[in-house]
């Protein structure tokens, strides 16, 4: 190979070099262990994700993803400005245990442009080709997108929640009050009716077993009147009429007659 050969490979080589060098975003990361995108909080992680999702709803973001049980939130909200059609949104995470809770927060911005493409339609008249507009069509094209890194936005952000804390923290105690109440409530009611049902229940066997032994005691009279029947009642004898003396008037009047 010549030299001068060489010289342009090597040119080349140094010039893709330049080039590879701007292309790839990953290059630009530094994973610095402080950034605008985490915030600590001195408060449980539920309260602190309760107040995240607060803040963002009160921006007019819609509810993308809601996965309260890992603490985990997506949300959206649209921006039009003549055909520029701009869609941010944020993706936020808490962790922690007890009553401290980290943040992180991450927003994602991209435009669409609108382009608007006229239709028509070609008519032949005699050896004329007459194109005839049918209507418009529109496309939307990505413009841009990327990660919003700016940490006026994420401090804004961030001093929302932390503002957003106390009023959380609050409601969710006098929600926890209220259902601490409303549990006692209803175990104490299914404690009365647990009573009443076993107090039912003990009357009614108690009333059980004296029907029963009723009926044994009546049973067992029945069974021994069988064995020892009674004996027969003994015919007695009827009674002699007894004869009436002669009264006293009638002897002096037998007298009487043998006299004379």
């Amino acid at each position: 190979m010549s030299a001068f050969a060489r010289v342009v490979v090597l040119g080349s080589l140094a010039l893709l070099a330049a080039c590879s060098g701007t292309k790839y975003a990953y290059q630009k990361e530094a994973f610095d262990t402080k950034g605008p995108f985490d915030r600590h909080f001195n408060a449980p992680k539920a309260v602190v994700y309760q107040a995240m999702k607060r803040v963002a709803l009160r921006q007019g973001f819609a509810v993308e993803k809601d996965v309260e049980a890992n603490y985990a939130l997506v949300v959206s909200k649209q921006y039009q400005q003549d055909n520029l059609n701009t869609l941010l949104t944020i993706s936020g995470i808490v962790t922690g245990a007890g009553n401290t809770a980290d943040a992180w927060v991450a927003a994602q911005e991209v435009t669409l442009k609108s382009h608007e493409t006229k239709q028509t339609t070609s008519v032949g008249f005699l050896s004329l080709s007459i194109p005839i507009p049918t209507g418009t069509t529109a496309t939307l094209t990505k413009e841009r997108g990327e990660t919003v890194v700016d940490p006026v936005f994420y401090e804004r952000m961030f001093a929302s929640i932390e503002k957003e804390v106390p009023n959380v923290r609050t409601q969710l105690e006098n929600q926890k009050q209220e259902d601490d109440a409303r549990l006692r409530s209803e175990i104490e009611q299914k404690l009365r009716i647990e009573m009443e049902i076993k107090a039912r229940l003990e009357a009614e066997r108690a009333a059980k077993l004296e029907a029963e032994q009723q009926a044994k005691l009546q049973k067992q009279a029945a069974d021994a009147a069988a064995a020892n029947p009674a004996p027969a009642p003994v015919a007695t004898p009827a009674a002699t009429p007894a004869v009436a003396p002669a009264s006293s008037s009638a002897a002096p009047a037998a007298a009487t007659v043998s006299g004379s």
